[in-house]
C-alpha cells in the first residue's frame, strides 16, 4: 500500500487574515439603520402632533346626551315601536321602524350596547340624503408620551379633542349597520382629508359583532334582528329600518362577488371576440396573399 506524504504544517494553506474593522463596520451600519428608524418615527410623531394642534382643542366638549326621563312620552313610544318591530320580524311579517333624530339620541342614551357613542354623537337632522349632528372625538393625548420623548422632540403636553359637526349616511350591509361620514367640520381649523378618510367609517353595531364573536352560541337578539333587515331609508326626517320576508338582506360582499363574476364573463367574452377577430384576420390575409399569387401566375 503506497505511503501518502504528510503535508508539511509549515506549508499548509492558511486562512486569509481577517480585517478587525469588518465587525465594527457591521455594527456601524446597524447603528445607522436604528438611528434612521428612530429619527423617522420621531419626525412623523412630531408632524402628527403638530397637525393635531391645527384642528383639535385642549378642552373636551362632549356631544349632548339625551335624557329619557325628560322625554318620557317619546321614549316609551320608541320602546313600544321597537318591541312591535321585533315581534313582526320574528313572525316573518313585513315591518318598518321609523326613528327620528331624537329617537336615535334616546336609543344611544338608554341602550347599554350603544354606550360607547354617548357624548360622541348627537343627531340633529335627517334629510332624504344624509344625517347631520354634533361630534366629539378624543384623539391621542401627548401628555401620555414619556417626558424624555416630549422634551427631545419639543412636543407640547396637551389633550387633543375634535369638537365639531358631521354629515354622514347610514349603510346596511351583511347584517352590519355602518355610519359613513362624508364631512367633519371641526370648531377649530380644518380636518385633513387624509385623516377624514381614516376615521370616516363607524361600525355602529360593533359591540354586537364583538359579543357574537366572543360567544357564537349566544348571539344578541338585537344583532339577530339587525341581520334580518332588508333595507334602510331616509325620508320624512326619519331613518327607516325595513324588513320584507320576500327580500334578501343587502350584502356588499355578494354585490362585489357578482361584479367580479360579471367582469370575468366580460373578459371571457372579450377573449373569444379577440380570438375570432384574429382568425378572421388571418383568413382575410391568406385570401389576399392567394389572390396576389394568382395574379402573378396569370401575368
Amino acid at each position: 500500500m503506497p505511503n501518502h506524504p504528510v503535508p508539511d504544517s509549515d506549508h499548509a494553506p492558511k486562512d486569509a487574515p481577517r480585517s478587525p474593522f469588518a465587525g465594527c463596520l457591521i455594527l456601524i451600519v446597524m447603528a445607522l439603520v436604528i438611528l434612521v428608524l428612530i429619527s423617522s418615527a420621531g419626525y412623523f410623531l412630531k408632524k402628527q402632533t403638530n397637525a393635531y394642534k391645527t384642528f383639535t382643542e385642549e378642552v373636551a366638549n362632549p356631544a349632548p346626551i339625551a335624557d329619557p326621563k325628560a322625554h318620557e312620552t317619546k321614549f316609551n313610544s320608541l320602546v313600544n315601536r321597537l318591541r312591535h318591530f321585533d315581534h313582526e320580524i320574528n313572525n316573518n311579517r313585513a315591518a318598518q321602524l321609523s326613528m327620528s333624530a331624537q329617537d336615535l339620541n334616546l336609543a344611544i342614551a338608554h341602550f347599554e350596547i350603544l354606550k360607547s357613542y354617548r357624548g360622541q354623537f348627537h343627531f340633529e337632522k335627517i334629510t332624504n340624503t344624509d344625517i347631520s349632528g354634533i361630534i366629539h372625538l378624543p384623539f391621542n393625548s401627548t401628555a401620555k408620551l414619556p417626558d424624555f420623548v416630549r422634551s427631545s422632540l419639543k412636543i407640547e403636553s396637551r389633550e387633543n379633542n375634535l369638537n365639531g359637526t358631521f354629515i354622514g349616511t347610514p349603510l346596511l350591509t351583511d347584517g352590519k349597520l355602518i355610519l359613513n361620514l362624508s364631512e367633519i367640520a371641526p370648531s377649530k381649523g380644518e380636518l385633513p382629508k387624509e385623516l377624514l378618510s381614516g376615521i370616516s367609517r363607524f361600525l355602529i353595531s360593533g359591540e354586537l359583532e364583538q359579543k357574537a364573536e366572543e360567544d357564537p352560541e349566544n348571539i344578541p337578539e338585537l344583532l339577530k334582528t339587525l341581520r334580518k333587515l332588508t333595507s334602510i331609508e331616509m325620508r320624512n326626517e326619519s331613518l327607516i329600518f325595513l324588513f320584507s320576508p320576500n327580500s334578501k338582506p343587502p350584502s356588499v360582499k355578494e354585490e362585489s362577488d357578482a361584479m367580479a363574476t360579471k367582469a370575468k364573463h366580460l373578459v371571457a367574452l372579450g377573449t373569444v371576440i379577440f380570438i375570432l377577430t384574429m382568425i378572421l384576420f388571418f383568413i382575410l390575409m391568406s385570401r389576399r396573399q392567394k389572390a396576389k399569387r394568382d395574379a402573378l401566375q396569370s401575368s
